[in-house]
């Protein structure tokens, strides 16, 4: 399944995309499932208490919220009278997991990336960085560029989204505790994060209001055979600046969640994979034309899990 996270008539639901790309309501859908099948009076709220009102929540109602959802498209498919099935163009995808309980990123988790940026070697376990969940954006939202940046950074990388509790797994057993995958962006602003650097870490140039754009669906773990072997790529106004493949991470995706496992993850933490080679801070010389600025259009995807399109807008322009 895609899932997804979209706002329509003033509210955000939660969804799948059907075959034709268009959008499932997920607990319109199964509400109506139930009045056919069950006659329920109050189907709504049934629907809304299996489903979760949610991503995160649908998560955490587990295989029950799976199930319900597969009922859903199904009936949809052969019932799309009344909001079960709505035009796409018709709403705004937000994220799929637009409040994630955590948002742990991994840093220098490709051997190019690394190289690039002048590291002697590769951590010796996996290293990470929380950025906030209040700075994930959908895929098509703008971008604020901070006046006080002057250089703005992309990095794509893979979004791994959990999907029950995970605490102290095995390598061998932690792809079972993956819910889905998402293409996500991990902006940075490394002149602040330089400053940062100075004092010993780094927060702030990361976790600007829109720096983890993520999106557009999360697709479920059922329909991706190998993860660790997806292409990923990013283009700014067309030019392919990163073009790779998850088969170069240093550590991989079980590693990962297996290592951050010790601290325990919840359905709806995202772990993001780090980046490959090709981001600006890399590129010789380091300075424009390479850095992100207002007018730009930056296109960040997964092979299988779709495209993320945000435009870099002034933030003294953004919502205007």
């Amino acid at each position: 399944m895609k899932l997804v996270t979209f706002f329509h008539d003033e509210q955000e639901r939660i969804g799948a995309i059907d075959h034709s790309g268009n959008i499932v309501d997920l607990i319109n859908a199964y509400a109506s499932h139930l009045r056919k099948v069950d006659k329920a009076a109050a189907a709504v709220r049934l629907a809304a208490a299996t489903l979760g009102s949610d991503m995160v929540a649908f998560l955490k109602h587990g295989d029950k919220a799976i199930d319900a959802a597969r009922i859903a498209i199904e009936h949809a498919a052969t019932d799309s009278a009344g909001d079960n099935v709505i035009e796409r163009q018709r709403v705004r995808l937000m994220a799929p997991v637009p409040r994630p309980g955590a948002l742990i990123s991994a840093g220098k988790n490709f051997s190019d990336h690394v190289a690039e940026m002048s590291s002697k070697k590769g951590p010796a376990a996996p290293v990470a960085f929380l950025k906030l969940p209040g700075s994930v954006i959908g895929p098509e939202d703008d971008i604020p560029h901070p006046p006080e940046v002057k250089n703005l950074d992309y990095e794509v990388e893979l979004a791994v989204i959990i999907g029950k509790p995970c605490v102290e797994v095995a390598a061998e057993e932690a792809m079972h505790y993956v819910a889905g995958y998402a293409s996500f962006n991990d902006i940075s602003a490394r002149d602040i994060i330089r400053g940062e650097n100075k004092s010993g870490i780094h927060l702030m140039g990361k976790s600007f209001s829109g720096f983890a754009p993520m999106g557009p669906y999360l697709v479920t773990a059922d329909e991706i055979a190998d993860p660790q072997n997806l292409r990923l790529w990013l283009r700014v106004n067309g030019e392919t600046r990163q073009d790779s493949n998850l088969g170069y991470m240093i550590f991989k995706i079980r590693d990962m969640i297996a290592y951050w496992s010790q601290m325990g993850l919840n359905p709806g933490d995202v772990l993001t994979t780090g980046t490959p080679r090709g981001v600006a801070a890399g590129r010789k010389p380091d300075q424009a034309p390479w850095w992100l600025k207002p007018g730009d259009l930056v296109e960040a995807e997964v092979e299988e899990l779709g495209c993320l399109r945000n435009r870099i807008v002034d933030e003294l322009d953004c919502g205007k």
